[in-house]
């Protein structure tokens, strides 16, 4: 720095002074406006009147300098050679922009970082779009390009992959510490606690959303991560996911399963967790096609206690990776499904899920307004509703205005004799 311009250095208040130049240009954009005073000593004060030639006493009494003043100065003072901002620049030893330039940088950064993504992996697509809209899920992910966006970019790049190879591509379930060793040889790779899990579990949750046409959002809960890992065939416990069934007949690798078939003679259910659901290539009723759902667990107990042999499955709550392998088996069969669930969101959205997945091989069983009255109970369901605005089944959508109107929930345990009635009718 030339001793000319050290000057601003050692005079006392030009520092102080210049940094509020800075800010002021890069708020409004040009050099123009006022910067206060306050805070500045009566030295600090003096120096800077004495440098625009003015009395002290008119600094004090006007309390701020203009921009545009202080650089028409600057040819009278011996700085002619220097514009405000190449002063500024100069005395603070860096460039400065506009936060308007600053903003047009960026973007011109976050673009050429998607572009990248776009032309390394182009089927992705679908994804980089996501994030570049910036949407509120997002906001983390930007949080991550903030701090290092050439680690983000390594990160997207190992999830996208593991993505494109997730076992559910070839019609199998893996564990999910096996897939992680399998694809990265870090076995935690992906667990939920680490970003690349995060990723992977954002990059699935994307993927559905767009699939389904419907917000669905990050999961919420543990049931909610594992069932979403389980669309995609993997799997962080095979032995916690587990369904309940009676009734039913399965074929192993060494034919007709000598459990399961003893249980159905025996009128016994079976937790069966997928660990052992891996094993099956078959799963049908020991009676004719239809298979019973609930999801309620004593309303299970009670079926299996008032009528023999029937088909019956409880899914305990929303379907968990368990549920999809034993009823894409029995579909497979030829069997019709038979779903009964609670007259609340979530019970309303696995009977549509249900119907999405089996088109045409599924009936919603004692979810009509009938039952729903009968069922209804005091819980105010008013702040779930927004969940069943996306349900587009003629079967559900008079139950669901009605649900909305109501704002009551309504459950199993209110029709369970009605559902006795109606197996026992078919048996």
């Amino acid at each position: 720095m030339s001793d000319k311009v050290q000057v601003f250095r050692e005079e006392p208040g030009f520092l102080k002074l210049f940094r509020l130049f800075k800010e002021k240009y890069r708020s409004i954009g040009r050099v123009g406006g006022t910067v206060s005073l306050d805070g500045f000593s009566f030295d600090e004060v003096e120096s800077i009147a004495g440098f625009l030639g003015q009395p002290v006493e008119a600094i004090l009494n006007n309390g701020k300098v203009s921009l545009l003043s202080f650089e028409k100065e600057l040819p009278q003072t011996g700085f002619v050679e220097y514009s405000l901002i190449e002063l500024l620049e100069k005395v603070l030893g860096e460039t400065i922009l506009t936060k308007n330039q600053e903003t047009g940088i960026e973007e011109e950064k976050e673009k050429r970082f998607f572009e990248k993504l776009r032309l390394s992996y182009p089927d992705g697509y679908w994804w980089w779009n996501w994030m570049e809209s910036k949407s509120p899920d997002t906001r983390w992910i930007w949080s991550l390009y903030k701090q290092d966006s050439a680690g983000l970019m390594e990160r997207l790049i190992t999830v996208f992959k593991a993505f494109q190879d997730v076992p559910c591509m070839a019609n199998r379930y893996e564990k999910l510490p096996l897939f992680a060793q399998r694809i990265t040889g870090n076995p935690h790779f992906f667990d939920s606690n680490q970003l690349t899990g995060k990723l992977l579990v954002n990059c699935m949750q994307v993927d559905q959303q767009l699939k389904r046409q419907r917000e669905s959002g990050m999961p919420k809960t543990t049931e909610d991560l594992n069932e979403l890992l389980g669309l995609y065939g993997l799997m962080r416990d095979d032995l916690w996911s587990f369904v309940s069934c009676r009734g039913l007949l399965a074929e192993g690798e060494m034919g007709l399963h000598p459990v399961w078939q003893a249980a159905s003679e025996t009128d016994t259910v079976l937790n069966v967790p997928i660990k052992e659901l891996l094993k099956i290539k078959r799963i049908w009723p020991a009676v004719g096609k239809k298979v019973w759902i609930v999801e309620n667990s004593s309303v299970c107990s009670t079926i299996v206690d008032e009528v023999a042999e029937a088909p019956v499955i409880c899914t305990h709550g929303q379907f968990r990776a368990a549920s999809w392998i034993m009823l894409d088996l029995l579909v497979e069969e030829g069997c019709h499904l038979y779903y009964s669930g609670d007259f609340d969101p979530e019970g309303i959205s696995m009977a549509q899920r249900l119907m999405d997945r089996y088109l045409g091989r599924v009936t919603c069983w004692r979810m009509d307004l009938e039952s729903y009255e009968k069922s209804i109970s005091a819980e105010d369901i008013s702040g779930r509703l927004s969940k069943i605005d996306s349900i587009t089944s003629p079967e559900l959508v008079d139950v669901v205005n009605t649900m909305k109107i109501r704002k009551r929930a309504g459950y199993q345990e209110g029709l369970v004799f009605d559902l006795i009635q109606d197996i026992n009718k078919t048996v």
